[in-house]
């Protein structure tokens, strides 16, 4: 089976686990792109605790980028829906994907950081590489 996305081994290792159809790779791809700046960016922030919880940044952006490729693309959705027939507003939409991107990345932050207390959430996010 040959792959029509070429992808980062981490994304492919939660695709494959979570049983991704491949036709939706690219748009987890687009969204593990779109986040790595500002991930990584708050990953450097965090304390060691937080960042043990995985073995590397590359692990924690492909769970996040996992995560938060339904919300993008109910996003794209909406705007796309409110925008028929009239001129698209491309400013708006940035801004409103630059705010799901960062409440997102924020959320998921909190999460590693909690991971680091609870058994199960570290294991939720463990997962997809231990498979």
């Amino acid at each position: 089976m040959s792959e029509s996305v070429s992808l980062p081994a981490e994304l492919k290792q939660v695709l494959d686990f979570m049983g991704t159809p491949e036709a939706q790779h690219e748009a987890v791809l687009a969204v593990y792109n779109a986040v790595e700046g500002p991930l990584r960016a708050a990953w450097e922030t965090q304390p060691q605790s937080a960042k043990n919880v995985l073995e590397n940044f590359e692990q924690f952006q492909a769970v996040v980028a996992f995560t938060l490729v339904g919300p993008t693309a109910e996003l794209v959705t909406m705007v796309q829906q409110n925008q028929e027939g009239e001129e698209r507003d491309d400013a708006q939409a940035d801004a409103m994907m630059e705010q799901l991107l960062q409440q997102g990345i924020k959320m998921m932050i909190k999460d590693l950081k909690a991971a680091r207390r609870n058994a199960t959430l570290r294991n939720e996010f463990q997962a997809p590489f231990k498979a």
